[in-house]
């Protein structure tokens, strides 16, 4: 070789290193950016409410069980979409993951609701439990199918805020009351009682001018939410209305983009979480119950043991109405539901014939 020749050569030796070793951390960088994967978890959960500090920090901790891989970022006081519209705007892809609730669409989740059925829990947690075990089973699958159902998030059971007297069965009929669910006017009818219409905020003026006798909720709703125990005399102390069937779900094709490792950190997550909501949804409703007790305006009435179950099996038919509806898999599972509550040790209110074994 020349002397020109190796010249030549050593030249474009030195630009092809040192094009090299300029683009080598330019490319290792674009390689690092890619790989950062960032998603929005939408919330309708004001501010202030408890379980939005549980929802931040689940959202902060599937940042950082990703080392760097996902980082999510939280969007709640329903900044991305209104209550009713976060299963679709997870479902769409306009939510990477969201936090919804079954009873605002209940046509599309009938087998779903039949958690909120009277006298299905005692707790939040219970109901948790409850759909953990449904969810392990494959119940949700179907209802579920437009998206991934990442883990429950159920709320406590109803109470009844009333300006009539409620001690017995028989005090049901006639009574003009509002329940705000769908099963809940299926409960009325069967017990002589007459569902009202109306929006939530309405309730309080309906329940001040007494054009409705009652409204039922959870403690928490009936006195520091919509503040009705100032304007009823009695809180009636009988978890009628198990607590809603609330959900995390994530979009499909954001879940399919995770990494399988993360996928299994997150999946750990996930049962943790659920307990989580349920038991502060547990606490502060136990807080609201001690506040009414307290409370010189309203009398706390614990609706009699006796009773309770006499108004268990009245409302039978609700339970095999949804069963009905429910076909195979709403048997499986109301089978599937007295099994699991034996096994925590609580007590089945309502007994099916023919489905029901002791």
């Amino acid at each position: 070789m020349s002397r020109k020749n190796r010249s030549l050569f050593r030249f474009t030796l030195c630009v092809v290193v040192a094009t090299a070793m300029l683009a080598g951390p330019l490319a290792l960088s674009g390689q690092a950016a890619q790989k950062v994967i960032n998603m929005k978890f939408s919330s309708f959960i004001a501010p202030g409410h408890p379980v939005t500090k549980v929802l931040e920090a689940l959202a902060k901790e599937l940042s950082d069980t990703s080392n760097g891989k996902v980082v999510v970022k939280f969007y709640g006081a329903s900044a991305l979409g209104k209550a009713a519209e976060q299963y679709d705007i997870t479902a769409e892809g306009l939510a990477d993951m969201a936090l919804g609730c079954c009873g605002f669409s209940p046509s599309r989740f009938p087998l779903s609701l039949g958690v909120q059925l009277p006298f299905f829990s005692d707790s939040a947690q219970t109901s948790a439990k409850l759909l953990m075990e449904f969810q392990k089973r494959g119940f949700l699958n179907k209802e579920f199918e437009d998206v991934v159902y990442l883990f429950p998030a159920t709320t406590t059971p109803s109470q009844i805020f009333s300006n009539k007297k409620i001690t017995k069965v028989e005090d049901f009929k006639g009574l003009r009351v509002w329940g705000g669910e769908n099963i809940f006017k299926e409960l009325c009818d069967t017990l002589g009682a007459t569902a009202t219409i109306m929006s939530t905020p309405d309730v309080y003026l309906a329940l001040q001018r007494k054009t409705i006798d009652a409204a039922v909720n959870s403690w928490t709703s009936g006195v520091a939410g919509w503040k009705w125990a100032e304007v009823t005399k009695y809180a009636i102390d009988i978890s009628i209305m198990s607590g809603w069937h609330c959900n995390v779900v994530m979009n499909k094709k954001s879940w399919n983009k995770v990494p399988a490792d993360v996928k299994a950190k997150w999946q750990e997550l996930f049962p943790k979480y659920t307990m989580k909501i349920a038991a502060v949804f547990d606490a502060v409703d136990a807080k609201m119950r001690e506040k009414a007790v307290q409370s010189p305006k309203i009398e706390v009435i614990e609706f009699p043991a006796a009773e309770r179950q006499k108004l268990a099996k009245r409302l039978i038919p609700v339970w095999q109405k949804w069963v009905a509806a429910n076909g195979k898999q709403g048997q499986e599972m109301y089978k599937v539901y007295v099994a699991t509550m034996k096994k925590m040790g609580k007590p089945v209110m309502v007994k099916l014939p023919g489905l029901y074994q002791q």
